[in-house]
């Protein structure tokens, strides 16, 4: 393969520098004249968007001045046209004037004060109609020298200079000998300011003034040194401007030297001038800002240029390095680098694609086919070599850039090969050619076969290990959602005392023995055995796909219990150890492989006492030990101290609505704790000797308080929730019945609810007890009915009286079928055996109407009320049987009945 020379690519690259530079200066000179001819237009623009606005501005003042003007013309004209003289002799008089200032005033809107002057007489007339010999201010204004022609007179102030008047002055000739009238308005500057909403057409804030043609500011709308009689700095020019031209714009300087421009307009009517000016700072400073970011972005698109440009120089001078360096950088690559022709002869390879083919001169494989070192895969369907290398040629050509994995034995060295290829083209010499990757994965696919394994699996006993288990138990708990299945964790016992008496070396061989035992016994049921750590192991049942034979987790307990006792011979010692195992539900105890290992840990945990023996899982495990014990003996004072109370909750007849009864709730107000949950003290209690006091106090409370309903009259019949651990109490029911007649309360009143779990312990002695006590009187109900697995037995011989639905069918009545069908399915049931069913866990109304539909007896949940204690239940109660009893009248009123 042809490079070029050292001096060709040093020539090429300073050919091509001098061109990018170049290119980049007159690149460079366009931005800058862009940025210009920007700059000088927005320029334009601006001044002629303010021009325009000015003119707008100037114009909507002039109209505003003079249709305020007009009206004291108009009235003016009235009055000379009523003072004219109307016969030889007859000569108007100081009342006669009075009534026409009068008259003329009641229509004028725009003037203050109206006048009429002959002579030394004077009669003036202000808005409100009030009559004046008028200010001596009148006195001194002289009349215009045309007769009938109008003339504005400089501003006056009537009140000490705190406001200003525009006098419009005009001059009638009278009869001789009593000379001429002045008639004069007298117009409030403050009307010829325009309002807001003459400037709200700009942005930037205008100026706007009137002028007497001499110059003298009659108004303005802001600046100081602009008052009103006097001249402004732009009033003489403003005046030689309007004498040649009724309108134009002008520029001038402040009197602080800023720079002012605008326009101005001259009345056609009235002898005066109005302008409006904006300072050429406000005007030009959004331009200013503009045309800044203008030039700061054309700096950066120079800096980037030139950034650009030194870059592409250093580029360049890169690419035009010495064959020798590109040769040695050809050689040294890692990877195998094969350039061959279309047609799949070697034209040039390095030294890692040389040592692919077997030889040891590169020379010995140019011009060869590729074939010969990489030969062509086998067709399985003709047993002949595949067409596959051809069409990667052919699409390679086309321009795709191909990479694949290729696995081959050479056919010199008959060496195994991994590897990974990369296939493209280029042009050399104005023909394509093929450039060939080779990445030898060999050695690397074995390396990371090592370390997945060593990953998963534990090192001394081949194992899966806890990261694998773990893995393992999620994906079967993504495969087969909900589906139950049980973890058992092992605990090797007695282990530390094997450690300290033969060393850690025999300790890890007793461990790796035991371990091997284990897997092989658990591998022909389908178990899975895992090291979670130290002498701790975790036992995983078959998936659910396993066909081979099962055995269920007890006999599985009991198989690795016999393997670990199997001695194991040290020398002349042999070594028995025993296993601790704790069991946990998926997905009862936890629901994912995390919380479910640990499950299983506590309870092996608490096997410690009881080796050998499958302990499963329960929630007051959560608890340490400590905290467990303080809590049962502060449980244990809360019954002694009255720290427990008992709420209601009411069960009302779905189809009335009135109330069947209650269900006494226990409720702990902890001193220190506040309100401890049900969920927390109930368990403690029935793992230890509490649930009995515990419960008798329940029942005894309820009793208590059932007498009282009944002394008031208002009887009410109560459920009461009893333990598994009461139904195995030979004197429970005894003391029932001995409460019921202490408290002098009717059997029938009291309801035991009994969940199914409580019967499946000792159920022959559980019925006895039931029997007992429907035999006295008391009414039984099963409670959470359909979460057991044993439920059409137990109602069928049980003698309950009443079928609870446990909640978690209620609550997805409505979007669930299967928990309907249940549901439907239970009060069916309780309809033929005779048994009343009570819905639990009812919130919303259409729930409700469904259960009604269902036929349900009962319903229980927080749409009727939650559990409330005390007299927050009684205040309930009297509301709702208040709320029946106008229901009740409201109906037996309707005209439909």
């Amino acid at each position: 393969m042809q490079l070029l020379s050292a001096a060709e690519s040093y020539l090429l690259g300073r050919r091509f520098g001098r061109l990018l530079v170049w290119a980049a200066a007159l690149l460079a000179l366009c931005f800058a004249g862009v940025t210009a001819f920007s700059i000088a237009q927005d320029h334009y623009i601006t001044r002629r968007i303010a021009q325009d606005t000015s003119y707008q501005i100037t114009e909507n003042l002039r109209q505003l001045t003079d249709s305020v003007l007009e009206q004291a013309a108009y009235s003016l004209a009235g009055l000379a046209e009523a003072l004219a003289e109307p016969g030889e002799g007859a000569t108007p008089s100081a009342p006669a004037w009075t009534r026409l200032l009068h008259t003329a005033m009641r229509y004028d809107t725009s003037t203050q004060v109206l006048f009429v002057r002959r002579a030394d007489e004077l009669v003036a007339v202000d808005h409100r109609h009030r009559l004046h010999e008028g200010p001596p201010e009148l006195s001194q204004l002289s009349p215009p020298e045309v007769a009938g022609q109008l003339r504005l007179g400089a501003p006056i102030s009537l009140d000490g200079g705190q406001t200003h008047v525009l006098p419009v002055l005009l001059r009638v000739v009278g009869a001789q000998p009593h000379g001429d009238y002045l008639l004069g308005a007298l117009i409030p500057l403050q009307s010829l300011r325009p309002p807001s909403l003459l400037s709200s057409t700009t942005q930037a804030p205008l100026e706007q003034a009137a002028y007497l043609p001499s110059g003298r500011v009659l108004m303005h709308t802001w600046g100081s040194d602009r008052a009103v009689g006097q001249m402004a700095p732009e009033s003489a020019l403003l005046a030689e401007l309007a004498g040649s031209a009724p309108t134009g714009s002008f520029a001038v300087q402040d009197a602080d030297g800023q720079g002012l421009s605008g326009t101005f307009r001259r009345s056609d009517r009235y002898p005066l001038l109005v302008a409006s000016m904006q300072a050429d700072a406000v005007v030009l400073g959004p331009w200013l800002q503009r045309s800044l970011t203008k030039v700061v972005l054309l700096l950066l698109s120079w800096l980037a240029l030139g950034l650009g440009v030194r870059a592409l120089s250093r580029m360049l001078r890169a690419l035009a390095t010495s064959e020798s360096v590109y040769r040695r950088l050809f050689e040294d690559v890692a990877d195998g680098v094969i350039v061959h022709s279309p047609r799949g002869r070697i034209l040039s390879l390095n030294a890692a694609a040389l040592r692919l083919t077997g030889l040891t001169q590169a020379e010995d494989a140019v011009g060869r086919p590729l074939s010969d070192f990489f030969p062509h895969p086998i067709d399985p369907a003709t047993g002949q070599p595949s067409t596959l290398p051809q069409s990667r040629i052919a699409r390679a050509l086309a321009g795709e850039h191909l990479r694949f994995e290729y696995s081959f034995d050479a056919p010199r060295t008959q060496q195994h090969f991994d590897c990974d290829m990369r296939l493209s083209t280029f042009l050399l010499g104005g023909e394509p050619q093929l450039l060939c990757l080779v990445r030898d994965l060999s050695e690397e696919r074995r390396h990371s076969s090592q370390q997945e394994y060593l990953a998963n699996h534990d090192p001394l006993t081949g194992l899966p290990n806890r990261h694998s288990l773990l893995r393992l138990l999620d994906e079967r708990i993504e495969q087969a959602p909900g589906q139950p299945f049980e973890l058992v964790f092992v605990n090797l016992a007695r282990f530390k005392e094997v450690n300290e008496a033969f060393g850690h070396r025999a300790a890890d061989m007793v461990l790796e023995i035991s371990a091997r035992r284990i897997e092989r016994q658990l591998s022909a049921h389908g178990w899975t055995l895992a090291r979670a750590g130290g002498t701790d192991f975790a036992a995983a049942p078959p998936s659910p796909g396993y066909e081979g034979p099962a055995l269920p987790t007890e006999a599985i307990c009991d198989l690795m219990v016999r393997v670990v006792r199997e001695p194991i011979v040290m020398g002349d010692t042999s070594v028995e150890l025993h296993v601790k195992l704790g069991s946990a539900d998926y997905p009862g105890d936890a629901l994912d492989a995390g919380q479910l290992l640990r499950c299983a840990d506590m309870a092996a945990t608490r096997a410690r006492t009881v080796v050998g023996s499958q302990v499963r899982y329960s929630k007051s495990f959560e608890n340490a030990p400590g905290h467990d014990l303080k809590m049962r003996s502060e449980l244990s004072a809360a019954i002694r101290d009255g720290q427990l109370q008992l709420a209601w909750q009411p069960k009302l007849w779905l189809e009335s609505r009135e109330i069947e009864g209650v269900e006494a709730l226990l409720r702990w107000h902890h001193p220190r704790l506040g309100w401890v949950p049900p969920s927390e003290f109930i368990p403690l209690a029935e793992s230890t000797e509490l649930i009995y006091p515990l419960t008798r106090w329940v029942i005894s409370a309820a009793l208590d308080q059932m007498a009282q309903w009944q002394a008031q009259g208002q009887s009410l019949k109560v459920a009461v929730n009893i333990s598994a651990n009461n139904l195995q109490d030979p004197d429970f029911t005894d003391h029932v019945k001995d409460l019921l007649r202490r408290k002098n309360v009717p059997a029938e009143l009291l309801e035991l609810e009994v969940t199914e779990s409580a019967l499946a312990a000792n159920p022959e002695i559980v019925l006895r007890r039931l029997q007992d006590l429907r035999a006295a009187g008391l009414s039984l109900a099963l409670d959470d009915f359909g979460t057991g697995f044993s439920s059409l037995s137990y109602v069928s011989q049980f003698p309950f009286t009443t079928i609870k639905i446990d909640r978690s069918f209620v609550s997805a009545l409505l979007r669930s079928p299967r928990d309907r069908h249940v549901a439907e399915s239970t009060i069916a049931l309780g309809r033929k055996l005779g048994l009343r069913t009570v819905a639990e866990g009812v919130e919303d109304d259409a729930t409700a109407s469904a259960l009604m539909a269902l036929e349900c007896d009962i319903g229980q949940g927080y749409l009727f009320a939650r559990p409330l204690m005390g007299q927050a239940f009684e205040h309930w109660r009297s509301t709702h049987e208040a709320k029946l009893e106008a229901a009740r009248k409201q109906a037996s009123g309707s005209p439909l009945r």
